[in-house]
Order: C-alpha cells, then structure tokens, then sequence
C-alpha cells in the first residue's frame, strides 16, 4: 500500500532519532537508513566498537521508518518483542540498515532488520521485531 509519508519528520519528531542522528531515503528496495558514526556510540573504545544498544535501536528505528513508508501512517507502532543477534562488533563507521515486512495483519506486523558496514552481504547485526500497529483510527 505504499504512499508519501514524510519519513525525515518521523525521525525530527523523535528525540532519541535525533541523538542517534539518523538518516533515512527511499530507493527502489524501501527504505536505507543511516546511522553515521560518532563519539557517543561507542560502547568499547579498545576495539573500538558501536554500542550494542545503539546498534539495536537503530534497527527498531529501521523496522519503524519501514513499516510507515509501506502503510503510508506516521501513527507509531508499538514493540510487543524483539530479537536481536549480534553476529560481529560494529566498527567505529557508519552504519546502514534495511528492514523487510514479513507479515503484515490486522493488528500486528512481523519485520526483520539488518545492519552492516562497508559490504550488506556481511551484517553485522540483525533483529526480529513484533510490532503492534497502530488502531485503525489513527492511520
């Protein structure tokens, strides 16, 4: 059901979207969303390596940016649970991610993410997320 949904206010509208500084296009495979590096994410200066967490939020943050672009609402969905696995550390570079609905029903969306580095043949993290869509009044 695709339609225009303003994906840059989304993320304005979200003060955690702003402190990850997120970025997000559309291309012809959805949405790409940027997570570009800084200071702040570092979690382990010794490799040095990307939090975990914010590694993890940026991909809930794909997952939602992806689930409004295809159902043309900003209304927010809501986690019901996610699954995250870390395959490898995320350098201290940028970050990118895609997300793929699964499902989508009535009342509940089922999308997976990946993030990666350099090459999107190598993730170096991905989630599994349960999301509970908005009522039907909202959209």
């Amino acid at each position: 059901m695709s339609s225009t949904v303003d994906l840059d206010a989304i993320i304005g509208g979200s003060p955690f979207c702003r402190f990850l500084n997120v970025r997000a296009e559309v291309d012809a495979r959805g949405v790409l969303a940027t997570l570009p590096i800084r200071d702040q994410l570092v979690g382990n200066v010794m490799l040095p390596a990307l939090h975990g967490g914010a590694v993890a939020s940026f991909l809930e943050i794909a997952c939602l940016l992806q689930l409004a672009h295809e159902t043309g609402t900003s209304a927010p969905a809501r986690a019901i649970d996610i699954s995250v696995e870390y395959l490898r550390p995320a350098r201290r570079e940028d970050t990118f991610a895609r997300a793929r609905i699964r499902r989508l029903g009535r009342r509940v969306a089922v999308i997976h993410a990946e993030a990666w580095q350099g090459d999107e043949d190598k993730p170096v993290c991905l989630l599994q997320s349960h999301l509970r869509l908005p009522s039907i009044g909202a959209r």
